[in-house]
């Protein structure tokens, strides 16, 4: 309590026993829990956190049914590896790359981008390119990559 907690446990004593013999305090109205009124931002905040939740746990329950020769040049698309998710992208020589699909920042598992050409981490916004390197934080170390060799 910083330093605050000896004179607050001797304020706490003299309230209790108050209360419990029915008479009046002035600090009441200061410590009764009553007194706390929810801020509409942390609404946003706790709304915000559960769909960071939300992503993390489909992301690591999913289990993509993509074949390899159904990524073209140029795509990249979550895949099963080994009963383990990973991401797979095809580069414009035909050759596959793979990524482990969990993002380095706090694990959700980051989704293909089409338009950038990037593994996009849907909880916290981090990019990587199709090889794995950081484009974009707060990620600051690059998706693992998977050799199936």
């Amino acid at each position: 309590f910083k330093k605050w907690g000896m004179t607050s446990s001797a304020i706490a004593a003299t309230l209790l026993s108050d209360l419990v013999e029915k008479k009046d305090n002035p600090y009441e109205s200061i410590f009764t829990p009553s007194r706390f009124h929810l801020n509409p931002g942390l609404q946003k905040v706790i709304s915000y956190n559960a769909d960071v939740a939300k992503h993390l746990i489909k992301g690591k329950l999913e289990k993509p049914d993509v074949q390899f020769e159904d990524i073209a040049s140029g795509e990249g698309k979550a895949v099963t590896i080994n009963g383990r998710r990973a991401g797979a992208f095809r580069d414009e020589t035909g050759c596959l790359h793979f990524v482990d699909t969990t993002c380095t920042h706090l694990g959700c598992e980051v989704e293909w981008n089409d338009s950038e050409h990037t593994w996009d981490c849907p909880c916290h916004g981090s990019r990587f390119k199709p090889s794995g390197e950081v484009v974009e934080g707060p990620a600051i170390k690059p998706l693992k990559q998977i050799d199936l060799d």
